[in-house]
């Protein structure tokens, strides 16, 4: 039997194991079904502002994350629960690096539309959004910002929301509930590490929650929880021996090498033609610098241990707050109010800059001047006291005199304070709340060079390379270089909602309500940066105020005791952008007991953020983008260089095949614009319910979202492919003497004259436009079942699954849909989440299984670098030109047994399954896998 075979049929035990009976109903009415048998109790659910029979299916399909759940998860964060999700694809974790623009933060994407279509809400309401925007555009929330402790369920609504929540709610609305009230007092603590590294997957949570008042006999509750999470950083050296031998041979075949970018450094060129020593004349040379430690010395070089500096895993300090409380006042309203407050860091541990000579200039674009800045790395002159030679020299060289200075850290607060009354009078229930909301962050990056004062300090000597050399000088080197943001927002809204009169399938209700909101977002960067003084960064200037305000209606009609219609409609005003009116209506009809229909058709809209809007100067740097017009012969320039038996030209090849023309860098410029319209959306939802016995559950949805208007850019992608077609839209550099001295030493090793017909990319230059479309569909399953054993306990199981049919983006190129882009990479065409869970008495165990299919390495038709030709080009195995499938399988177990105390395990990853071969892995995080072990106490007093 093949080893393949093996693994598919390990792989379907696992899965039938776990849903051998099935978990209980995780649909929004179930539990509160269940814990009312005696009469049921009308609660507001996710998706709709109208009180409805807790048992009531609703024509949205809405999925819950139960605190039992949450409790087998073992999530030490909200973003270890909502990885969870089936439908949660494209998001973003804090440890993605310490110089995107959204540092030290996690946001989830629903139906992979993005972190800005999706709309994330607590108790009901919105929450700041991150202080940096992903991207310089893409507003999110930081899910790391929420408690875990406090959390009673999370509520995933799976359809479009607009037409009750506003802008945003395109993909969906995750809503994060808490417990309404506690008493006493409750102590938890947790740890977490890799079996199979000690350095790998460290952290710790505690958490400390409390309350004092009974609603029901004191008129009041107070409750409070505190708590705190810390993740330890580790170094790529520490984890060296788990890194898979794939990374190694075809991502990063540097990875683990010592740097001849050292401390002393080396001296490296060639002797000048006309060189007093005939010997030596035209002949290349590499030295150690004096003062090299012979321990360090390899292969005739000065070595550097960069990877014993260099962070694979960001270090993560958050202390995250959540307080409520309620108040009985007379006739029967009550007064409410929350505060949420969050405090997190993260710091991203970075290698000693370097000094590389390479004769081309780089390039970053001056906002301030709207111009290009260029900077070109210096060779020691002659007369340097550090140039031993006659001529200028390149010296490989590692800046390591102080190497903890050189870190990102990741700093970010945000609050929410929020007050309100809720009551009921002359038939309507009604709730009202006004409340304030802010969130800054900022990014203090320790490494890039200042133009000016290094090429000062290195060619006037004052640098004294390998020597001592002053904090001061150091300071003004490498300065602390800073990107800051903030958003703020205050709000009041009311919502009311009655029965107009009766229906024959029960009573015709209403909803209504509006808010008000002002939202400011600020977005800038150190002096430093502004003035285009840091050698490869650009700066980001945003600045943007928008006033919102929004009325809406909801009509609930059950006509028959099987036949229920609903619809919404919102009416938007944001800023300056056109007025948006988005309608819902919906269906649920009971066909017959245990089978039920439902659908909806609903309109949405995302209206354009401050950062796309407003006063806004943005550069970055795109990174890893192949050059159509360089890239062959970049490539070619590789084999030979390669295929060299000099340690110099070996290290060079890779450098030269991706920075020159396969993998290369350069500036990008974008503009805001106060002109541009709202994003715009349609979404389709028809679902089956079937529910044969009272402990066996199906769900089967089918959506369709189709979204236009997007915001956004050009692909760099697509604009260099018809750079031709679109002139003045790239920006290029003449040919360099980098690109003719790499040709000239190709030449002298294979007698091949390979020449750069064009220069490298300097620049593109953007604004945000209103350019693109999305269009996707698929298929939601939910198959729950519950098992009671008698005295055996019971056993509770669920299979979710999301299916992707459909996944098309717009080609600005072509003005027309690409291709079916599902199974291109990390586009996966189903995701699986199986688990079962067994009770009895104080125990409590359990297992899941996360499954993933293959899929390509390409993005979309213009991605040539992973076709079979284009990893045939590069040597990589054809088997490895793929995702292939991924599984893990985690295990859960707890024991309440003791007074007042559980204990809890948890093992991730049971068969401690390796990452899966992905040559499109990043270069900077190994992918290291591993199982894991997590260990919680918890006492309540």
């Amino acid at each position: 039997m093949s080893k393949q075979l093996i693994l598919k049929k390990s792989v379907i035990a696992v899965a039938l194991t776990l849903v051998s009976s099935q978990f209980f109903p995780a649909y929004a009415q179930s539990s509160a079904q269940a814990e009312n048998k005696g009469g049921v109790e009308k609660v507001v659910v996710t998706g709709s502002n109208i009180k409805r029979g807790a048992d009531q299916e609703t024509s949205s399909p809405v999925q819950v994350i139960s605190r039992e759940e949450i409790t087998a998860i073992g999530a030490s964060t909200v973003k270890d629960i909502l990885d969870t999700l089936t439908a949660n694809t494209g998001a973003l974790t804090d440890l993605g690096g310490g110089n995107s623009f959204a540092s030290g933060a996690s946001g989830v994407s629903l139906r992979n539309l993005g972190k800005g279509s999706t709309l994330t809400l607590l108790n009901g309401r919105r929450i700041s959004n991150y202080g940096f925007a992903d991207g310089g555009q893409e507003t999110f929330v930081n899910i790391d910002t929420l408690p875990t402790e406090i959390i009673d369920r999370i509520e995933v609504l799976l359809d479009g929301a607009s037409a009750i929540y506003g802008s945003d709610a395109v993909a969906g609305v995750i809503n994060v509930i808490t417990k309404r009230e506690f008493q006493g007092v409750t102590l938890k603590g947790g740890a977490r590490q890799s079996l199979v590294n000690s350095v790998m997957n460290k952290d710790q949570t505690a958490s400390i929650t409390a309350g004092i008042g009974d609603l029901r006999t004191d008129g009041y509750n107070v409750f409070g929880n505190l708590e705190a999470f810390h993740r330890s950083p580790y170094s790529d050296r520490a984890i060296e021996k788990s890194v898979p031998s794939w990374y190694t041979d075809y991502v990063n075949p540097s990875f683990g090498v010592k740097s001849s970018y050292s401390y002393p450094g080396n001296y490296v060129g060639r002797y000048p033609a006309n060189y007093a020593d005939p010997a030596l004349a035209g002949k290349s040379f590499n030295t150690p610098a004096p003062g090299c430690a012979p321990e360090n010395i390899t292969g005739g070089l000065c070595r550097f241990d960069q990877y014993d500096r260099l962070g694979a895993h960001a270090e993560a300090k958050r202390y995250n707050f959540f307080g409520g409380g309620r108040l009985n006042l007379s006739n029967g309203m009550q007064a409410f109010s929350e505060v949420t407050y969050s405090d997190t860091t993260t710091s991203y541990y970075n290698a000693p800059p370097i000094m590389q000579y390479t004769g081309s200039a780089s390039t970053w674009y001056s906002v301030k001047d709207q111009a290009l800045k260029s900077f070109t790395e210096p060779r020691l002159p002659v007369g340097h006291p550090n140039n031993p030679y006659s001529f200028p020299v390149e010296l490989r060289y590692r800046y390591a005199d102080d190497p903890n200075m050189f870190k990102s850290v990741a700093h970010a607060k945000q609050y929410r304070v929020m007050v309100g009354l809720e009551g009921s009078d002359y038939g309507w229930d009604w709730n009202t709340a006004v409340g304030a909301m802010a969130s800054t962050a900022d990014n203090q990056i320790r490494g890039p060079k200042h133009a000016a004062n290094y090429l000062a300090a290195v060619l006037s000597g004052e640098y004294k390379f390998g020597g001592q050399n002053s904090a001061e000088l150091l300071n003004r080197m490498f300065p602390t270089v800073v990107f800051g943001g903030e958003t703020k927002q205050v709000f009041i809204d009311a919502r009311a909602t009655r029965e107009l009169m009766a229906l024959p399938g029960g009573p015709l209700s209403l909803a209504i309500g509006g808010d008000f909101r002002t939202d400011k977002f600020n977005a800038y960067v150190s002096d430093n940066i502004a003035n285009a003084e840091i050698v490869g960064y650009g700066a980001i200037n945003v600045e943007g105020s928008r006033h919102m305000s929004a009325a809406y209606a909801e009509l609930n009609a059950p006509l028959t005791k099987a036949l229920e219609v609903n619809g919404a409609v919102r009416v938007d005003k944001v800023g300056q952008t056109e007025t948006s009116i988005v309608p819902k209506v919906g269906m649920r009809f009971e066909v017959t007991r245990g089978l039920i229909l439902r659908g909806t058709v609903a309109q949405g809209f995302r209206a354009p953020n401050a950062a796309e809007t407003g006063k806004v100067a943005l550069s970055a740097f795109q990174n890893s983008i192949q050059d159509p017009k360089r890239c062959a012969t970049a490539q070619a320039m590789y084999a030979v260089l390669n295929a060299s038996s000099n340690p110099l030209d070996k290290a060079d090849a890779l450098r030269v095949r991706d920075s020159l023309g396969c993998a290369t860098s350069f500036a990008v410029s974008t503009d805001g614009n106060a002109g541009l319209a709202p994003e715009k959306s349609k979404s389709y939802n028809f679902g089956v319910v079937l529910e044969p016995t009272r402990d066996l559950t199906l769900t089967l949805d089918y959506y369709r979202i189709e979204r236009r208007n997007e915001i956004g850019t050009k692909s760099v992608d697509q604009v260099l492919s018809s750079e031709d077609g679109v002139p003045g839209s790239v920006q290029r550099a003449p040919v360099s003497a980098d690109d003719q001295a790499v040709a000239a030493r190709v030449k002298e090793l294979s007698g091949k004259d390979l020449q750069f017909s064009v220069g490298r990319v300097s620049a593109l230059s953007q604004r945000y436009e209103n350019l693109n479309k999305t269009r996707v569909s698929g298929l939601d399953m939910e198959l729950t079942h519950r098992w009671n054993l008698g005295s055996a306990g019971r056993l509770s199981s669920s299979i979710r699954a999301n299916y992707q049919l459909d996944y098309r983006s717009w080609d600005t190129v072509t003005n027309d849909y690409t291709e079916n882009l599902v199974g291109t990479y990390e586009n996966y065409r189903y995701n699986i989440r199986a688990t079962s869970n067994w009770k009895k008495g104080a125990w409590n165990v359990g297992g899941a299984l996360t499954y993933l299919p293959g899929t390509k390495l390409i993005t979309d038709k213009y991605d040539q670098r992973y076709t079979a030709q284009g990893c045939e080009d590069r040597n990589f195995p054809a088997d490895y030109c793929k995702l292939d499938k991924d599984y893990v399988v985690d295990a859960n177990l707890s024991y309440a047994g003791f007074k007042n105390s559980t204990i809890l395990f948890y093992i991730n990853n049971v068969f401690n399954r390796a990452a899966v071969v992905d040559l499109r892995a990043s270069t900077s995080i190994p992918p290291v896998r591993g199982r894991t072990a997590r260990v919680a106490y918890e006492y309540k007093f």
